[in-house]
């Protein structure tokens, strides 16, 4: 008999979130990973940073372009980017954005 249980729940609470609604918020978190929802606006911008993990960013929404390791690459709805463990990056917002972002 398999004794694996399903989990499930809602990661948006019931709520769909809008633009400019919060800037992110994480939305499941378990064994040290996250997936987490940022919204960005056009113009906005991050700048460079790093993170010590792996992380695989999704455009939902909009338009951005990402920067990694002086190579920048556009980010449009569907898109996704894996930035390896370390690597600074930074981020610029073309048109408002929505992104999943796993690390």
């Amino acid at each position: 008999m398999n004794t694996t249980q399903i989990q499930s729940g809602s990661l948006l609470a019931g709520k769909h979130l809008q633009i400019g609604e919060q800037k992110g918020k994480v939305l499941f978190s378990r064994n040290g990973q996250k997936l987490i929802y940022k919204t960005f606006r056009t113009g906005e911008t991050m700048p460079t940073h790093h993170s010590p993990d792996e992380v695989l960013v999704t455009a939902l929404a909009g338009q951005l372009e990402l920067e990694l390791e002086g190579t920048t690459t556009l980010l449009e709805a569907g898109d996704y980017l894996i930035i390896p463990a370390g690597a600074p990056h930074a981020l610029r917002c073309l048109e408002d954005a929505k992104l999943l972002i796993f690390r």
